[in-house]
């Protein structure tokens, strides 16, 4: 990952919460960097961690995969499983 700002990297924008924006806002204070330099570096981790524990990204699976549902069971939501 760079560790210098770069006047040549190219610009993205991003909607986020209203909590996420103060994440963003601690992180980037506690942390002494710029809120661009925090979000490269959270998403860095999440990638290795990805790639390291859910093999998706490595075998260019679909997360859809990864999920089972019992057939007659599509229909129910949480709250309809959890009733007694």
């Amino acid at each position: 990952m760079p560790k210098t700002n770069s006047a040549k990297k190219p610009v993205r924008s991003f909607r986020l919460s209203h909590e996420g924006i103060q994440q963003l806002t601690s992180m980037a204070t506690l942390m002494g960097r710029s809120e661009s330099d925090v979000i490269e570096v959270a998403l860095d981790r999440m990638y290795r961690e990805e790639i390291r524990f859910n093999r998706v990204l490595r075998e260019r699976n679909q997360v859809e995969d990864q999920y089972h549902v019992d057939s007659g069971e599509e229909d129910k939501n949480e709250s309809d499983r959890n009733v007694v």
